[in-house]
């Protein structure tokens, strides 16, 4: 395999606590946890995957999808370390460390929040250990990183925008749900959305609030709006979880879903189709979540010394109609 790195003085940075961490909760690989101690061979390209863990539909089908594409069968000994919470930077900072102590010959990261990585990137770089971003970007240079794989979340959000000026041409009173604050993805949904509507005659922004991506947190935070704001007519979730939530608070209001108050999401998880088939839902954009085999392409390229895009667009579809999403569940495209 590609010649390990070599780390100076990275004790002191680590901590006694990281290095205690090792990769005791680092489980891997796609086919079923291996103890993080064996290599898995010398002719095994290790990689250390920095992830968010369980979060929801879409992040169980997206860190599914890199387990299922870094396998031993395909050259990869893959060590999995999920933060401690979705929110929980810290325990991802001391993964990554490890990782980078642990010579591994690439490191995957997924970012609980953008800011903090620049000094842990800057390591990784020094140890010639090359990080590829999946899914979120952070706030640092990009000489600092491969690429980053991901849907485009500006351009996702503005097939929503889109829908929405196409559906209330007269404009309408509006809310977004927010996911958790701090993340490139809230930022990049809310450009992309904005862009659209800014401008637009008879767009009123009622509000927008943080629903941390959840169903429970997005029914109370629109249980709230509609009590304070009756002439309701549009919600933009930036999840579906939270737009299935959204959903759930209009009918407790006694209004009708998609008639009195319509309701757009982002991702495509399988609930969200069945929701929009059933007339729960408006609208979803699908944020796709299988990108294992660019992981995969990224990582050989990058390890070959070979030029890589430093963005690799994932492509998706959206959904527009209960027939669209019926026909989209039929077609196995849900997660």
């Amino acid at each position: 395999m590609a010649n390990k790195k070599r780390m100076l003085g990275l004790i002191g940075f680590v901590g006694a606590g990281a290095l205690a961490l090792g990769l005791a909760g680092c489980a891997g690989g796609g086919n079923g946890d291996t103890d993080s101690g064996d290599t898995g061979g010398d002719d095994l390209t290790t990689v250390g995957f920095v992830a968010v863990g369980p979060e929801g539909g879409w992040r169980d089908a997206n860190e599914q999808a890199i387990k299922d594409a870094f396998t031993q069968d395909a050259g990869f000994d893959l060590k999995y370390a999920p933060a401690a919470s979705p929110t929980d930077q810290k325990s991802q900072l001391d993964a990554f460390a490890t990782f980078v102590n642990d010579e591994v010959d690439v490191i995957l990261l997924t970012a609980t929040e953008a800011s903090g990585w620049e000094d842990s990137l800057e390591l990784a770089q020094e140890a010639e250990i090359p990080v590829i971003l999946l899914d979120r970007g952070v706030d640092a240079s990009d000489e600092l990183y491969v690429t980053r794989i991901a849907p485009d979340n500006v351009n996702v959000a503005g097939t929503v925008g889109e829908w929405a000026v196409e559906s209330f041409p007269e404009g309408a009173n509006y809310f977004t749900l927010e996911g958790v604050p701090g993340l490139s993805v809230v930022n990049e949904r809310n450009e992309g959305f904005e862009a659209v509507i800014e401008g637009k005659d008879g767009w009123n922004k009622i509000g927008a609030q943080t629903a941390n991506w959840t169903a429970d947190e997005g029914k109370s935070v629109i249980e709230t709006v509609l009590r304070e704001n009756p002439d309701l007519q549009f919600i933009f979730a930036q999840n579906d979880e939270m737009g299935i939530g959204a959903a759930a608070a209009v009918t407790a209001a006694g209004l009708t879903p998609g008639t009195d108050v319509k309701i757009a999401t982002i991702d495509g998880t399988t609930p969200a189709l069945e929701a929009l088939a059933a007339g729960e839902l408006s609208f979803v954009a699908q944020y796709n979540p299988f990108f294992g085999d660019l992981a995969v392409q990224a990582v050989n390229d990058a390890l070959a010394g070979d030029d890589v895009e430093k963005t690799i667009i994932v492509e998706g579809e959206t959904f527009n109609s209960p027939e669209a999403a019926q026909a989209a569940i039929e077609e196995g495209k849900g997660f």
